[in-house]
């Protein structure tokens, strides 16, 4: 069953600061008057990691570290055709974090809080064969994979910060990391003190990245013990991206005193999605920011019903391009919403 929520949608400046009507926008994102709708509540535990293949069905999954009964999480399909949600793979190896690459293929970064699988797995939706793309760094056990990415030649980008669980040892930083065509890993930043959601540009020129420096979480005694950019809460860095894949120039642009960011998105005019929330126990407040990473600005935000924690950020494909989704935390089950936006999500074609 699909249940219509109206939301309330604000156009915010860098301050944030709540203007009359869309009609002030340089750029709609929402139309006059969408509505946001809950599409499933099929799935239990975290959600997270919600992306379109490219027959536009919707992945997204649930991670079940609070609930023992189910471990080791589930990846969930729903089909925006039929509105019916699936468990497509069970157990998903601790999935936090996912993304489809050029070819279709489902990236999945690992994190599992029991001493499971730790890193960065690709699976094939027509063989369902998985493989390893990377479980280590230089011989040391990342710390817990968390979201990824990738670029136009292919190349993968994640990031690595444990936010709950138990870690017997510190081998590696907090860290974002590049893995070439060839497998051959960089560690390219350590500059975040805790980083979360990562994208690409559509241009190829810049790399996003999320900022979750909540105190109260887990710190890394290995480092970073500061975060570079004076990020105390939540934030997201800019860094400029070479054809190579090395980054340089990197810069917070935008910072939230309040709120962690967590999962973030693209549409295909460059524009930046975030999930943010105050990562806390329920009831939580959370809201979606839509940011014009060059101009540094925010150009809106919604704000979703009481209680309702986004976590993560996706548009579907195809006919369904111009949904954006969003996965909710703490949630038992969760829900998955979607709202009609005038912009279409970008992936990798």
């Amino acid at each position: 069953m699909r249940f219509k929520i109206t939301v309330l949608t604000l156009v915010a400046g860098v301050c944030l600061t709540a203007c009359a009507s869309f009609a002030q926008q340089e750029t709609r994102i929402f139309a006059d008057g969408a509505q946001l709708e809950v599409v499933s509540r099929d799935g239990i535990g975290f959600n997270e990691g919600v992306v379109a293949a490219k027959d536009g069905k919707i992945y997204t999954l649930g991670v079940t570290w609070l609930k023992e009964s189910i471990k080791n999480g589930v990846i969930y399909c729903f089909d925006p055709a039929t509105g019916k949600t699936s468990e497509y793979m069970k157990p998903s190896g601790s999935a936090l974090g996912l993304h489809f690459d050029k070819n279709n293929d489902l990236i999945i970064a690992s994190s599992d809080t029991r001493g499971g699988p730790q890193g960065i797995r690709r699976h094939n939706l027509k063989t369902g064969k998985t493989t390893i793309v990377t479980d280590n760094y230089k011989g040391k056990h990342y710390v817990a994979p968390n979201d990824v990415t990738s670029d136009s030649k292919g190349r993968i980008y994640f990031t690595d910060a444990r936010y709950g669980g138990k870690t017997l040892s510190w081998e590696l930083p907090n860290a974002v990391y590049r893995v070439d065509t060839d497998g051959t890993v960089t560690q390219i930043s350590t500059d975040i003190f805790r980083p979360n959601g990562i994208e690409v540009s559509p241009d190829g020129k810049h790399l996003y990245v999320a900022a979750a420096n909540e105190k109260r979480l887990l710190t890394n005694p290995i480092g970073p013990l500061e975060d570079k950019f004076g990020i105390e809460h939540g934030g997201v860095v800019a860094y400029d991206l070479d054809e190579d894949g090395n980054i340089s120039n990197g810069h917070a642009i935008f910072k939230h005193d309040h709120y962690n960011v967590d999962g973030m998105a693209m549409d295909t005019d460059g524009n930046l999605y975030l999930a943010i929330h105050n990562g806390k126990t329920p009831p939580v407040p959370g809201e979606i920011i839509v940011l014009d990473p060059i101009k540094e600005k925010v150009i809106t935000k919604l704000i979703p019903p009481e209680g309702t924690r986004p976590s993560n950020v996706g548009f579907g494909r195809g006919d369904d391009a111009n949904s954006l989704y969003i996965t909710t935390g703490l949630g038992m089950p969760w829900k998955l919403l979607r709202i009609k936006t005038l912009h279409r999500g970008f992936y990798q074609e």
